[in-house]
């Protein structure tokens, strides 16, 4: 009986021991948003609480809840976000996976030099254009239809890749698109910073780009391009290179032109033909675009 007693006292002082040195390397980590020690058991005073899961068969932006952070947690362990959950007591991928329950553990940003426009989205509870992306991405990776939903097949498919490692063909990306003067455009790469600069033109106040966070959702090496221009008048242009479209009809393309970096488009935001065809390499379906506002009054 002493024997068994020594055991357990024993092992009750390394379970102390792992989870104080647990906590430590929590307090120490740079955390994301939100990042508070996440607890899966009933809901008791102090604990997280969640608004419930979606109802919905079929997860997009705006769903809140509990399967949200799980379907999270599956997108960056498979390299879909630029941040990962640590979970302090990990579950068995032999297990299937379970969207309403989560490990306990904690979230922190992969990079010290995340774009402020990812932490201020960033929401680990909710589904927001982050995660629009990062499932169009998959989507892409895995030959499924490209649309950011996660219905029932997306979730089969995110279980099978989870259960075998198949982790994202490419770095995480994002297009930041800066339209005060001089306008910039500059991809960022998770792990590394701005890979990529370049000028760029966008649209003038007539027809100015929208700013905000979006997702590439169509892409086209060449294409026509028409529509109604700043003037009011219709235009039409073919052989357009690098067209990639992140809201509406505006997308990011090639297009020669004697200056850049100021606006002068009819909404997209246009570069100049080498630029578009490297920004185009290192960009695809559900790369985020970050368009800053317009400060601009008048036309040019």
């Amino acid at each position: 009986m002493k024997g068994r007693r020594s055991v357990f006292v024993a092992l009750a002082r390394i379970f102390a021991v792992s989870a104080s040195a647990l906590l430590s390397m929590w307090a120490n980590e740079p955390h994301c948003a939100g990042a508070t020690p996440h607890l899966m058991n009933d809901a008791q005073p102090g604990m997280r609480s969640f608004t419930g899961p979606p109802t919905s068969l079929v997860w997009t932006v705006g769903d809140r809840g509990e399967p949200i952070w799980s379907l999270h947690v599956v997108l960056s362990e498979l390299g879909y976000l630029p941040c990962r959950y640590h979970a302090i007591l990990p579950t068995d991928r032999l297990y299937p996976q379970d969207w309403g329950r989560v490990p306990i553990g904690y979230w922190t940003w992969n990079s010290p030099n995340v774009p402020i426009e990812l932490e201020r989205t960033w929401n680990p509870e909710q589904y927001t254009e982050i995660t629009k992306g990062a499932v169009m991405q998959f989507e892409a990776d895995h030959g499924l239809r490209v649309d950011g939903y996660t219905g029932p097949r997306v979730r089969r498919t995110l279980e099978l890749a989870w259960a075998l490692g198949l982790t994202a063909t490419h770095p995480y990306r994002m297009v930041l698109v800066d339209q005060s003067l001089p306008e910039r455009l500059r991809v960022w790469e998770d792990g590394r910073g701005v890979v990529f600069e370049t000028p760029c033109s966008t649209g003038l106040p007539a027809t100015p780009t929208q700013p905000g966070i979006h997702a590439i959702f169509l892409r086209n090496r060449e294409q026509t391009m028409q529509g109604i221009g700043p003037s009011g008048r219709p235009y039409r242009v073919e052989h357009v290179p690098y067209v990639s479209f992140f809201y509406g009809e505006q997308a990011i393309h090639g297009f020669p032109r004697q200056t850049y970096g100021k606006p002068q488009s009819a909404g997209c935001v246009e570069l100049p033909i080498r630029a578009a065809k490297r920004v185009w390499e290192l960009t695809g379906y559900g790369t985020l675009v970050a368009i800053s506002p317009n400060t601009m009054r008048g036309t040019e």
